[in-house]
């Protein structure tokens, strides 16, 4: 079957156990990674714990295998939908956890519906003191250069990505100019922003990101590249080689199908 052939080089497996271990793997290639478990649009407390438990039980896996690896969280798979203090709730535990541990935390993108809850939380996170936690935004809805700019007090950590929910046709640009609002949003990022996150497989894209980050003084300090994985390896390689910043999404669970289907169809697309 296609999905599964598929999954097994899209995803670090269906435990936590796996998906550690093929970290390692990657880390000794010199690839930092950025470890996620699959839950999104739970709705009941029971289920965001259940996802919330899940996640705990990966920061403190990284801890003890030693990783170089992020872990990423979808608020969704919190209870968002469910209650915002209880989402609120859970993320601080696991962001306090993660500070603990000199780990970061990454508010993984979702649906556009969800972005002003994500950014209000965020901001409270970071008005609590908590400095590990970054945030991702997709460069083609409209509203992403003016959220940056709304961030830009907070010196905030984001990952810009091109993004791909479905989303009203009033809230993303059209697929032509998506490319230019990417690197504004790059470019106004690195007005503001103490870690940029140039989330694409698109070298075209990766080149002239860096060829902004470039002018506006940012060194490799600064940035780092990152790709899905399985998508592009070679392009990974090529990255390591020019010593770029490197960091691999690596997602696991049983609940791996809705992911592979999607990538199914964006494969090769950036």
């Amino acid at each position: 079957m296609l999905s599964r052939r598929l999954a097994r080089r899209l995803i670090g497996g269906e435990t936590l156990e796996s998906a550690c271990e093929l970290s390692a793997q990657l880390n000794a290639e010199g690839k930092r990674v950025t470890l996620g478990v699959f839950g999104e649009d739970v709705v009941s407390e029971k289920a965001a714990r259940t996802i919330a438990g899940e996640e705990r039980r990966a920061l403190e896996e990284i801890e003890m295998r030693g990783l170089d690896a992020a872990l990423s969280v979808k608020l969704s798979g919190l209870g968002l939908a469910v209650d915002e203090e209880l989402c609120f709730e859970l993320l601080l535990a696991l962001v306090a956890a993660a500070d603990e541990k000199g780990r970061a935390v990454l508010i993984d993108m979702e649906r556009s519906s969800a972005t002003d809850a994500t950014l209000r939380l965020y901001r409270r996170l970071r008005e609590q003191g908590h400095d590990n936690v970054r945030v991702a935004l997709q460069a083609r809805l409209y509203r992403t250069l003016d959220d940056i700019r709304n961030l830009a007090d907070l010196s905030p950590r984001v990952s810009i990505c091109k993004g791909g929910y479905e989303e009203p046709a009033q809230a993303v640009a059209p697929v032509g100019k998506v490319y230019e609002l990417f690197l504004r949003a790059v470019s106004r990022s690195a007005d503001c922003a103490s870690l940029i996150g140039i989330s694409t497989h698109d070298r075209k894209l990766i080149e002239e990101s860096r060829r902004l980050l470039s002018l506006a003084g940012r060194t490799r300090s600064d940035y780092e590249l990152q790709t899905l994985l399985g998508v592009n390896p070679g392009l990974e390689t090529e990255l390591l080689e020019a010593g770029e910043p490197l960091r691999v999404y690596v997602p696991y669970g049983e609940d791996w199908y809705p992911y592979v289907s999607r990538r199914a169809l964006r494969i090769g697309k950036g």
